[in-house]
């Protein structure tokens, strides 16, 4: 490796996945050579290009990844408690999921658990850094972090995510900031793609098929050079039907035949690595090939049982049956990716030319080889369905590329309709009577619990082009803070009243209005004879990849002092 100079900054990519987490970085002297972190905190000499998402309180302290002692109960899709919403905790009560609600410490919360693996997560790149680079020139050189999330996440479960990596250490005197994981994909993806294989309005479709999630969005290139631009076609979708969940099924196959009783008698490390075979060797390899019928996979501490199809300590699986484990979780991928499809078709103006698998479970021949059958366009046409190489480690690598490019994505479409929470004017026969107040400043007649809205669901965005909306807050005294709050809906045509059904409060920003001079107050007598002030300014909403920023503005004068407070 060419040695770097010290003046330049280090991008640094962050997936932290449901079951397994990747770091790759790239010092900005060499860009060209993206690094992926491959060794990591284990009594063996192991390599690999991701390490478990797994914790473990011990007695003799935390314990993460590969270091985990093989005894020792541990922690394990942690990720997904950030958003409850997405994840139904009424599964199996033997699967990760739950074991892992049970073993959170007592006074932690699950924001918590991701905050203390992320620490660990962030000593190891540090160390990893200064051994690769030297520790001076880790220590005078600016470190930029990508952290990748889900997109189909709700936005507090990415802000959850972010205030965990800052605590975690990511964010003390550095830059850190999201990308979705399906966009970071999608910038290594079709990076590496043969250039002459890509034409201005090619649109493709891009299935990020993770371990906990699947993320499926559409890209139409419009500029190929200097530097490949992209807008989104239309609104990405996505599911909670990632990898893990064969991992359940398959839990649930075991336990329905050999019984709860002796299911549940079973030793938790020998538990785990039941899963475990089956997650690393029988999953990871299934592509539903005539030559192979039979799978076997080793069930420790349950005796032989021929009603059970147990031979020789180890459970026996028919083709038939790995089938009936896959075919839920694959049909609804096939879904989301036919959807999609036919989502771009309906443009009018687009057609589908490939869909990109990536992600841990988009290596699966099996799935693959289902989309290949399955999916096709109104005309009849099969995609092509491109697997690049090294797909487990695509979402990490794109993190890199956008901290050393910047961005691709130049058109987003809203994820959902965003608007704010108001009062308007009441008017007779229009406002109902029971959400009118009389305004205790100016006496004014008004109407409560109305919605203007910025944006509507699958319009377009663009990152550097802010929405605004102006407000004009009647306030006691200079410099008081104000309080303005974010409304969502999942329709494209939400109504104009926040106690209609489907609309629920995102986050509430607190504006910080002691920045702005004093002069902009407006000072007023209200009715009852005593002042007030009144203030006006632009709130300012940018829609990032995996983020909104909020900023507002008085005369021309942009200021950054909003908080967002997220609500789950």
């Amino acid at each position: 490796m060419s040695q770097p100079s010290s003046l330049n900054s280090i991008k640094i990519g962050i997936d932290f996945g449901t079951t397994y987490s990747g770091i790759a970085w790239a010092h900005t002297s060499i860009p060209g050579e993206i690094n992926i972190i491959d060794k990591w905190v284990t009594g063996r000499n192991r390599t690999s290009a991701k390490a478990p998402s797994e914790i473990a309180y011990t007695s003799s302290g935390v314990k993460w990844g590969f270091g985990i002692p093989s005894k020792e109960p541990r922690l394990a899709w942690f990720k997904l408690l950030l958003d409850p919403t997405k994840y139904s905790h009424a599964s199996t009560a033997n699967s990760p999921l739950a074991r892992t609600q049970l073993l959170i410490p007592r006074g932690k919360k699950p924001v918590d658990v991701v905050a203390d693996y992320l620490s660990e997560l962030y000593k190891h790149t540090i160390d990893h850094l200064e051994k690769s680079l030297g520790k001076e020139v880790v220590e005078v050189s600016p470190l930029d972090f990508i952290l990748t999330v889900p997109a189909v996440w709700s936005d507090a479960a990415k802000d959850l995510t972010l205030q965990a990596a800052k605590s975690a250490g990511f964010g003390r005197k550095k830059s850190i900031r999201l990308i979705s994981e399906p966009e970071a994909a999608a910038v290594c993806c079709l990076k590496e793609i043969e250039p002459n294989h890509l034409n201005i309005g090619d649109t493709f479709v891009v299935a990020d098929c993770g371990g906990g999630t699947v993320d499926v969005i559409s890209y139409t290139i419009t500029k190929k050079s200097p530097k490949l631009e992209v807008v989104e076609c239309v609104a990405g979708t996505g599911a909670v039907c990632g990898s893990t969940v064969l991992n359940e099924r398959f839990e649930e196959l075991v336990r329905d035949r050999i019984g709860f009783p002796r299911f549940d008698k079973m030793k938790y490390e020998g538990r785990l690595y039941m899963v475990k075979e089956f997650n690393d060797s029988l999953k990871r390899n299934f592509n539903d090939s005539e030559d192979e019928d039979i799978f076997t996979c080793p069930i420790p501490g349950v005796a032989d049982d021929s009603t059970a199809r147990i031979e020789d300590g180890m459970f026996v699986i028919d083709r038939e049956e790995m089938r009936k484990i896959f075919d839920p979780v694959v049909q609804e991928i096939v879904q989301l990716v036919q959807q999609q499809v036919k989502e771009v078709e309906k443009t009018k103006t687009r057609q589908v030319k490939g869909l990109v698998l990536v992600g841990g479970f988009g290596e699966s021949e099996y799935l693959r080889s289902q989309l290949q059958n399955q999916i096709m366009t109104s005309d009849g046409r099969k995609l092509s369905i491109l697997q690049p190489p090294n797909a487990w480690t695509a979402v990490v690598r794109g993190a890199v590329m956008r901290g050393l490019e910047g961005g691709m994505v130049r058109i987003r479409k809203a994820p959902s309709s965003y608007g704010n929470l108001c009062t308007e004017l009441f008017i007779e026969g229009v406002h109902p009577e029971r959400d009118s107040y009389i305004d205790r400043h100016n006496g004014e007649y008004r109407c409560d619990r109305r919605v203007r809205w910025y944006v509507r669901k699958g319009e377009d965005v663009e990152e550097n082009k802010p929405l605004r909306q102006t407000f004009i807050f009647l306030v006691d005294a200079i410099g008081d803070r104000v309080s303005v709050s974010l409304l969502a809906s999942d329709s494209p045509d939400p109504p104009d009243t926040s106690k209609a059904t489907g609309i629920r409060t995102t986050c509430t920003l607190e504006v910080d209005t002691s920045v702005i001079p004093k002069e902009k107050f407006i000072r007023k007598i209200g009715t009852s004879g005593r002042p007030y002030f009144k203030l006006e300014f632009d709130l300012l909403m940018s829609f990032q990849s995996a983020s909104i920023l909020y900023q507002f503005e008085v005369d021309g004068i942009v200021y950054r002092d909003v908080k967002a407070h997220y609500h789950l």
